[in-house]
């Protein structure tokens, strides 16, 4: 037999029954058919079947029971098949689903929405669930949108849905703070894009400007924007410039898309960065050649003699800064020698600019030295310098080998030009 819902003339949806006296321990009942088993009731001796537990109904044709019918038992089917609705005003429209659970994604109904093939086969091609969410016994629900890829058949995959939380969910089929790939949109106002690789694409068509802005209680605090094709960040007239041309990093006026010259500092005196790393050099108090530093260095030397030894060095360190190498040292325990050579030390952290040069300046001060007063220093040879002492008659003579004792100390600065 067959009826319908809805009022007439228009069929609204076409409702058919069948009724079959089963044989003993029969399972299998065909029937005339349907399209959906989501859309069927099933009753043996009155009582109605829950599917997939007490049957199964999957290949649109057959209702499989669980468990195989007694002689005599009377088992009632109940289609309802596709429908459509013409010119008809609703304002309230429910979907049941009478089964008694609490599983997650249980209690289910659903919208679904078909087409006809050019070959007359019919198509799934979107649907509109609602669920349980979640396993007590309790009312929460989710709204489920599902899609057909092309090849989900009568059963459309999920795109993205509305859980009991209110959290927007594209991707995946649980909000879990951004642990898996999807979007987040949650009922907190907070958003979150999660994938294997670039999260995010913002693209600003046909002219320079703004692309994305951030405020703070309406107001605007700063923007990320573009500039001659490229990227500029900043609030205000204190911004950034990222300049892939030229390989460079500018300041930028964020507020007028301009260069901002000479106005933007890096940290404050109490917002200080620590350590500046640089492979090149830096341009101090101006921006020609005359004011490029692009060495700085600290480190230890090793001092010798030409003639002797000295037992002890300590203290030689030096400071390179661009071409100026400043150095000290502290000589000790020299050997007793009686030789007329100059005494020369080599050993010099840096080749000197030239020979035949006097350091910058030096200073040092001397223990058991032969009749030495003031100490300078000559550099014979660009890695080796010879030390100067005044003597009887204030004229200056080179410090020899023979004006040494086995007591001498030595503590020698000065400075020169590096090559």
């Amino acid at each position: 037999m067959s009826g319908y819902i809805g009022p007439i003339p228009v069929p609204q949806g076409i409702q058919e029954k069948q009724s079959f006296t089963a044989t003993a321990s029969q399972t299998t009942f065909n029937t005339n058919g349907y399209t959906d088993g989501a859309f069927i009731n099933v009753y043996l001796n009155g009582v109605r079947l829950i599917n997939g537990t007490d049957y199964t109904a999957t290949n649109g044709s057959d209702i499989v029971l669980t468990t195989g019918a007694s002689a005599s038992d009377v088992l009632d089917f109940e289609t309802f098949n596709s429908f459509s609705l013409v010119d008809q005003t609703f304002d309230n429209v429910t979907l049941k689903n009478p089964t008694h659970e609490d599983t997650d994604g249980g209690r289910e109904s659903a919208v679904s929405f078909k087409g006809e093939q050019s070959g007359g086969e019919i198509s799934t091609l979107a649907q509109i669930q609602a669920s349980h969410d979640g396993t007590s016994d309790d009312q929460k629900g989710d709204l489920i949108f599902k899609t057909n890829d092309g090849s989900d058949n009568d059963a459309p995959t999920e795109a993205a849905r509305i859980d009991s939380d209110r959290h927007f969910i594209v991707g995946k089929s649980a909000a879990d703070a951004g642990a898996t790939a999807g979007i987040e949109l949650r009922n907190d106002g907070n958003a979150r894009f999660t994938k294997a690789g670039a999260t995010a694409t913002f693209n600003r068509l046909t002219s320079d400007g703004t692309v994305a802005t951030f405020q703070k209680d309406g107001s605007t605090v700063g923007t990320i924007g573009t500039r001659a094709g490229r990227i500029k960040i900043g609030d205000g007239d204190v911004g950034l410039f990222f300049d892939n041309s030229n390989n460079r990093i500018n300041p930028e006026g964020p507020s007028d898309s301009s260069a901002n010259d000479n106005a933007i500092d890096l940290g404050g005196a109490t917002q200080r960065f620590k350590d500046l790393y640089l492979s090149g050099g830096a341009y101090l108090g101006g921006t020609t050649s005359a004011n490029f530093l692009d060495d700085y260095e600290e480190g230890n030397w090793t001092a010798d003699v030409t003639v002797g030894t000295v037992s002890n060095v300590s203290q030689a360190t030096y400071t390179k800064i661009g071409n100026v190498v400043h150095v000290q040292c502290k000589l000790n325990s020299f050997s007793n020698s009686t030789s007329s050579d100059s005494l020369a030390i080599t050993g010099m952290p840096f080749a000197a600019f030239a020979a035949d040069r006097s350091a910058i300046a030096s200073s040092a001060l001397s223990k058991n030295i032969s009749g030495a007063n003031d100490i300078n220093v000559y550099f014979p040879t660009t890695t080796s310098i010879f030390l100067y002492s005044s003597v009887t008659g204030g004229e200056f003579d080179n410090l020899k080998y023979s004006d040494l004792s086995s007591g001498m100390i030595l503590y020698l600065g000065f400075s020169y030009f590096a090559a």
